[in-house]
Order: structure tokens, then sequence, then C-alpha cells
């Protein structure tokens, strides 16, 4: 047997389209496959990601990183804060090496569009996909320059027996 929650299908359904606000966030990328998008034939790395909001809880964000010079800025960004940005130097970066890692993602809300006609399946016309998180950015943190010393951390006594 398995262990849940029982949830009427009003809640199961704000449970499922609950969005984290605009912010910063921490997250672990769950899984990730190198395809070719079907819109532009560009390369393209589907990932999805774990985004923990305050409470621990795990809200999954997928982004679709594309590789072309126009969206390079946000390849690099998320290659520096996975801890990866060797292998981009290497042209290695890519699914396998992402897989597992962990960044802070900079997470938006994106408006969602109007269904179209042959995709209703009973909805008004007019009515829309509901609204859904996105990757805006990857942040990148400098390892050294984040930390901030307290005054009473620093070291007065002179005399150090070498």
């Amino acid at each position: 047997m398995f262990d849940y929650d029982v949830m009427t299908e009003m809640e199961a359904t704000q449970e499922r389209f609950q969005l984290l606000p605009d912010g910063e966030y921490q997250a672990v990328c769950d899984s990730s496959i190198d395809k070719v998008s079907q819109k532009s034939g560009n390369p393209m790395m589907d990932i999805m990601w774990s985004v923990y909001d305050a409470n621990g809880k795990s809200h999954p964000v997928r982004d679709f990183l594309t590789i072309t010079r126009s969206m390079m800025w946000k390849v690099i960004h998320c290659a520096e804060s996975t801890g990866k940005l060797q292998e981009y130097k290497d042209k290695k970066f890519c699914s396998d090496i992402i897989r597992g890692a962990s960044c802070i993602v900079r997470i938006g809300t994106e408006k969602g569009g109007e269904i179209p006609e042959d995709k209703l399946k009973g909805k008004a016309p007019g009515a829309r996909y509901p609204d859904r998180n996105k990757v805006e950015d990857y942040i990148v943190r400098l390892q050294r320059d984040d930390v901030v010393m307290n005054k009473s951390d620093s070291f007065h006594d002179d005399d150090i027996p070498f």
C-alpha cells in the first residue's frame, strides 16, 4: 500500500499549479537531455530542476537551455553556477555533465498562453494555459567575495609563535 495524503480535486489542482514567487532559489538538476529544438533546429539541453522554496519543498521547473550565440550568456551562467565552467571551456558542457548538479536559479513567472482551438478539449474558446515558473537566469556567486567577516572575527594577538 502507498502512503499519501487524501485531497479533494480542488486541493490537488491548487497543489499542481502552485507557483514559486519570483526570486532566487537553490536548485538541483534531476534530469537533462541533449536535444534539437523541433521549432528552430538548434541544439539545446532540456533540463528539469528541483527548485526548493523557503520551507524546503521541491518544485519542478523545466528549462530549455538553447545552445546559440544569442543565448550563450545563459549557458555560461549555468556552467558557472553549477561549478562546470571548465567543462564549458573544454566544449564538454552537456546533459551528462549537469545531471545531479546544484546551483542558484532566478525564477520568474510566465503567463499562460491562449490554448489553440484544436487543443481546447471542451474548454471555452479563449481559455488559457496556466501560468508557470521559468528559469530566467543562473546566479553566479563568488566563493570568497561573498564571505563577510564580523569585526569580532579579526585576530588581535601579535604574539604568534613560529
